[in-house]
C-alpha cells in the first residue's frame, strides 16, 4: 500500500483545519440568525388586549377593521336587537362563544380566532396560525361557497392571498392593482379596451355587487366571489343596448335572466378546494438541518486543500528568510 507523501498530508491537514473553523462559525452564527424574539417577563394571557404588548401595530389595524368591530358595529347591533338578540349570531361576531351558556371571551373577531391555541411558552414558542379559507368560510358562508368553485379556489389561492387578515381590506391600495399583480398580461391589453376607457374595473365584472336582498348580512357577501361573468353581469350595463326597450321585450329578458343558471352552482365533477387547516408555521418547529453545518465544513475542506501548497510555499519562504538573516548575523559576529 502506497504511503501518502508529506505534501498530501499537509493538504489534508489544512483542509481539516479550514473545515473545522467554518463549522465553528456556522454553529455560532446560525442560531443567532434564527433567534427567537426577546422573551417577555410573563406569558401573555390569550386575548387581544395582552397581544398589544408586542404587536401594537397589528392591534391598531385590527381595532379599525370590520373584524375588530364585528360586535360593536351599529348596523349589527340594530339588526340584532330587531331580531330579538338571538345568541347564535354571536358565533361570528364574538370570539370564544359558548352556545350553551351564550357567553363569549371577547367581542369581535379577535386574535384567538386565527391564532389558537396559545402555546404555554409564547412568545418563545411559535404561535400557530390558521390561514385557511375554510376558517373564513365558517362565517362568510356564501362568499366561501362562491370562492370554492372559482378558478382562484381551484388553484389553491386563499382569502389571505388578496385580503389582509388584520385590516380585512385588500393588500394593495385598489382592486385593479391587485388583479394586475397576477394577471399582468390581461391587465395590459385590457387598458386599450372600450371598457377601460369608460373606467370599468376588473372587479366590476368579475366581482360584481351581489344583488341579493340579504347582501352584507348573515354570511351573505357584498360581492359575488365566483369571479365568473354571466348574463346578469352584462345586463347590469348593456340591457338597454342589446334588447328592445318595449315592455314585452324587457319582460322576456327579465324572465331569461331570472332563469339563467347560478354562477355558484356546483358541477358534478367538482373536487372541493383545500379543506384541512394548514398552519402558517409549525407548532413544533425544528432546528436547522444538519446540511446547514456540513456545507461550510465541506467548503472549508476544499479550500483548505487547494490553499495548502500556497501556504506551504509561503511558510518555506519565511523560514528561508529567517534562516538567511540568522546566518548573516553569525557571520557578522565572527568578524
Amino acid at each position: 500500500m502506497k504511503l501518502m507523501t508529506s505534501q498530501q498530508i499537509k493538504r489534508i491537514g489544512y483542509g481539516v483545519l479550514f473545515s473545522t473553523l467554518l463549522m465553528i462559525l456556522a454553529f455560532v452564527a446560525i442560531p443567532n440568525a434564527n433567534a427567537a424574539p426577546p422573551m417577555q417577563h410573563a406569558t401573555p394571557e390569550p386575548n387581544s388586549q395582552e397581544c398589544v404588548g408586542c404587536h401594537e401595530g397589528l392591534r391598531g389595524y385590527w381595532e379599525d377593521s370590520a373584524h375588530g368591530n364585528a360586535f360593536i358595529n351599529s348596523e349589527f347591533q340594530n339588526e340584532w336587537a330587531a331580531q330579538g338578540s338571538p345568541k347564535e349570531c354571536l358565533a361570528c361576531h364574538t370570539t370564544g362563544f359558548n352556545p350553551t351558556t351564550g357567553e363569549f371571551v371577547e367581542g369581535g373577531v379577535s386574535c384567538l380566532t386565527c391564532h389558537s391555541p396559545v402555546p404555554a411558552g409564547h412568545p418563545d414558542a411559535y404561535m400557530p396560525t390558521d390561514v385557511s379559507s375554510r376558517l373564513c368560510g365558517d362565517c362568510h358562508v356564501d362568499t366561501f361557497a362562491q370562492w370554492e368553485v372559482s378558478e382562484h379556489g381551484e388553484q389553491g389561492m386563499t382569502c389571505n392571498s388578496c385580503h389582509n387578515p388584520h385590516t380585512a381590506k385588500l393588500k394593495v391600495k385598489n382592486s385593479q392593482e391587485l388583479c394586475n399583480s397576477c394577471h399582468n398580461t390581461e391587465g395590459h391589453y385590457y387598458s386599450f379596451t372600450g371598457h377601460a376607457s369608460e373606467g370599468v374595473l376588473c372587479t366590476d365584472c368579475h366581482l360584481r355587487i351581489n344583488d341579493s336582498p340579504d347582501a352584507g348580512m348573515m354570511g351573505h357577501g357584498m360581492r359575488v366571489h365566483s369571479f365568473k361573468i354571466d348574463l346578469v353581469t352584462c345586463n347590469n350595463c348593456h340591457l338597454g343596448d342589446m334588447h328592445s326597450e318595449t315592455d314585452e321585450a324587457m319582460g322576456a329578458v327579465s324572465q331569461a335572466t331570472a332563469e339563467y343558471p347560478s354562477a355558484t352552482s356546483v358541477p358534478n365533477n367538482f373536487t372541493p378546494a383545500r379543506q384541512e387547516i394548514i398552519p402558517f408555521v409549525s407548532s413544533t418547529p425544528t432546528g436547522p438541518s444538519p446540511f446547514v453545518y456540513l456545507l461550510p465544513a465541506g467548503i472549508g475542506l476544499v479550500f483548505g486543500t487547494m490553499l495548502a501548497p500556497y501556504i506551504d510555499r509561503l511558510t518555506k519562504r519565511n523560514n528561508s528568510g529567517s534562516k538567511g538573516e540568522k546566518e548573516e548575523e553569525e557571520h557578522v559576529d565572527q568578524n
